[in-house]
């Protein structure tokens, strides 16, 4: 299966960077902000580029599959498992949300 993707997109350093990248740019936000390194942009801004590199890291971790000379439903599994891996970091920095906001409103009482 490996012969029939590309040699430049199947790397696992590349491949695992853009399945990754949510959660690397999430904590290396945390990171800047903690340190007041972040610039001071409004909220939106972040959180659109959060979606978009999300986007971005679905697309390239399914179009590695997709390009794959392998069998349809295999493809499916592929992307399906992508999808699954994705939203569970999505739900990991959830949870690292709530836990921020329930430290954050309940410090001042």
């Amino acid at each position: 299966m490996l012969a029939s993707i590309p040699l430049s997109l199947r790397k696992p350093p590349v491949w695992l960077l853009a399945f990754f990248s949510p959660t690397v740019y999430f904590l290396s936000f945390l990171l800047a902000n903690r340190f007041d390194v972040a610039p001071n942009l409004p909220g939106v801004f972040y959180v659109a580029l959060f979606f978009l590199i999300l986007a971005g890291a679905l697309l390239y971790c399914v179009g590695v599959s997709w390009a794959a000379k392998t069998t349809i439903p295999r493809k499916i599994v592929l992307t399906l498992f992508t999808s699954l891996g994705l939203a569970l970091q999505v739900g990991f920095i959830a949870v690292i949300l709530r836990a921020i906001l329930i430290a954050i409103t309940a410090y001042p009482q």
